[in-house]
């Protein structure tokens, strides 16, 4: 390409950070989400299906992308711009903050109008959700969204901008994580269909899970160690082998227990959350995000130069 990972980069942050997300249908995450529920329609629940719609997937994604740039190189900065508006669509910052935010605000105002509106964040079920409960769904999603959405695409684009393949990378990661949220649940139709899907996420959430916890330590200096001890300590306490890490980091940093009833304990020992821990944790991870960004951009200037 003849422009660098630096200034896509800036242009989709940029976008995100501005205008949000668009219009969903011009997303192409929603996009992707189409062709995963038409093969899904189409395959038999069988884990050798589940691999071959995880190859297509991603492969589309990765192709759709990677052409489409290409084909716009004959015009003057069109490559640059549908370039920054790919990678834009596989982070969202400003949509995870502003819906937590006013979820956040909501439990305080209207709890049962605060269980209608949490589905947009969390997959448990909301109806019998206390006030602390849903404090707890809240700055949980939070945190753990933090990785998926917006930690592990850029971790991707920034590894492999090096050989000119960052966009492809970010593509490729949201395709995965898509395939997850859609497919990637162990019900009976979807056991294993979803086994690629589910644990092709896994893998490629593994290193940033774990650098999370440092960013989060750096972004409250003050209680590093009770981050770090959280997550070493509370970590596999959850399902996921990776939502512990960023999840239990954040608990320690607000020393707060977070609790999903019925399935996990992080920070025990942490008193019950209230409503003004929604604005700490916000704060929290706007500073985790502001770390990762200048971080990102750190590498990418030095890799320019």
């Amino acid at each position: 390409m003849s422009f660098f990972g630096l200034d896509v980069f800036l242009l989709a942050v940029a976008y995100d950070l501005l205008l949000g997300e668009p219009p969903a249908r011009i997303h192409p995450v929603v996009w992707i989400g189409k062709l995963i529920a038409y093969l899904r329609a189409r395959a038999r629940p069988t884990r050798v299906n589940g691999f071959a719609l995880a190859i297509v997937v991603i492969t589309s994604t990765t192709l759709t992308g990677h052409l489409l740039v290409v084909a716009l190189g004959q015009f003057p900065l069109f490559p640059l711009l549908i370039s920054a508006y790919l990678l834009k669509s596989t982070f969202s910052i400003r949509c995870l903050l502003k819906v937590s935010a006013d979820i956040g605000r909501m439990i305080d105002q209207d709890i049962n109008q605060a269980r209608k509106m949490l589905p947009a964040l969390v997959g448990r079920e909301t109806a019998s959700l206390t006030r602390a409960q849903a404090t707890s769904a809240v700055i949980e999603s939070l945190s753990e969204n933090y990785v998926d959405s917006i930690l592990s695409p850029i971790f991707y684009y920034l590894l492999f901008s090096p050989i000119g393949l960052g966009l492809e990378a970010a593509l490729a990661f949201k395709a995965i994580s898509t395939m997850d949220s859609m497919v990637g649940y162990k019900t009976p139709d979807l056991m294993e269909l979803g086994f690629a899907g589910a644990r092709l996420d896994d893998l490629a959430n593994f290193i940033p899970a774990r650098l999370s916890i440092l960013l989060m330590a750096l972004a409250s200096l003050a209680r590093a160690g009770d981050v770090i001890r959280a997550a070493l300590k509370y970590h596999s306490a959850t399902p996921s082998p990776n939502s512990g890490w960023p999840m239990a980091a954040c608990a320690g940093a607000l020393g707060i227990r977070l609790e999903k009833p019925g399935f996990y304990v992080l920070l025990e020992e942490g008193r019950e959350p209230g409503t003004s821990d929604v604005p700490r944790a916000l704060m929290l991870m706007q500073v985790t995000i502001a770390l990762t960004l200048a971080a990102s951009l750190l590498i990418l200037i030095f890799s320019r130069s």
